[in-house]
């Protein structure tokens, strides 16, 4: 199944909130992988990632009867994400974090062409910065698909990413950062 305009995207929609088992696995197979590429550069940790991935699919799933079309569902799903995260990062206590040990051969991260030190870079950058970051570069994100999920100016989108650029040279080193 391929969804990507809004009516297909509604359609798809209401087959979900039917519980529709066809349009159920075709909803978590869409979106789970971006969803856990977008986690795992925010939290920078595996487990962290997998579970705020089955929190946010889950919560999605069960908000789908609000999704009204005025944006892409995988722009709607990702803004469910973002709000997942940013509600989870507000709980965290400060903790110790491990670097994730990045599993080759996991289906879930087998198609991320990150590296540790990328993860790692991303990890000391303000999470303000890294968010659009991540959706542009790993998640292929437009800049106004960015803005939605966001619920920012396209401007402040475009400065994120510049300055995101900007501070990941400066931790990597200028060879290293490229944008797409």
């Amino acid at each position: 199944m391929s969804y990507g305009c809004a009516q297909e995207d509604l359609e798809f929609a209401r087959g979900i909130a039917r519980n529709d088992p066809a349009c159920v696995t075709a909803f978590f197979n869409a979106y789970h992988h971006g969803v856990y590429r977008y986690m795992l550069c925010l939290t920078n940790n595996v487990e962290d990632a997998e579970d705020l991935t089955q929190d946010s699919i889950l919560k999605a799933k069960s908000r789908i009867r609000s999704y009204r079309g005025e944006s892409g569902l995988k722009t709607w799903v990702h803004r469910v994400a973002f709000h997942t995260f940013t509600h989870w990062n507000r709980k965290q206590h400060p903790r110790a974090r491990l670097s994730p040990h990045l599993r080759s051969g996991e289906e879930s991260y087998g198609q991320v062409d990150a590296t540790q030190s990328l993860l790692s870079a991303l990890a000391q950058i303000n999470p303000a910065l890294a968010q659009p970051l991540v959706l542009y570069e790993i998640n292929s994100f437009s800049v106004d698909e960015i803005a939605r999920v966001l619920e920012i100016p396209v401007g402040t989108v475009k400065s994120r990413l510049s300055a995101a650029r900007e501070r990941l040279k400066q931790i990597l080193g200028e060879n290293h950062v490229e944008s797409r």
